[in-house]
């Protein structure tokens, strides 16, 4: 059997800017197992937090396609 950790994952995302306050290469990406899955970036400069939407948000939040079939996605 394969060891399973509950504690957070947490793995910096290279290259990635902040959307607060723009400093590059602060951004983590957390992955909680317990009690729930859930995944969220943070900034280890400004603290700054933010969820991907869920399918329900993705459906209510993008746009119509256009005749090439490309949609837009708009994040909060």
């Amino acid at each position: 059997m394969r060891y399973q950790s509950t504690r957070p994952k947490r793995q910096f995302l290279a290259g990635v800017s902040c959307p607060s306050c723009n400093h590059t290469d602060t951004i983590v990406q957390v992955q909680i197992f317990i009690p729930s899955f859930d995944e969220y970036i943070e900034c280890i400069n400004c603290n700054h937090q933010e969820r991907r939407p869920s399918k329900e948000d993705i459906a209510t939040i993008n746009q119509p396609a256009d005749q090439n079939g490309v949609g837009i996605v708009k994040f909060k």
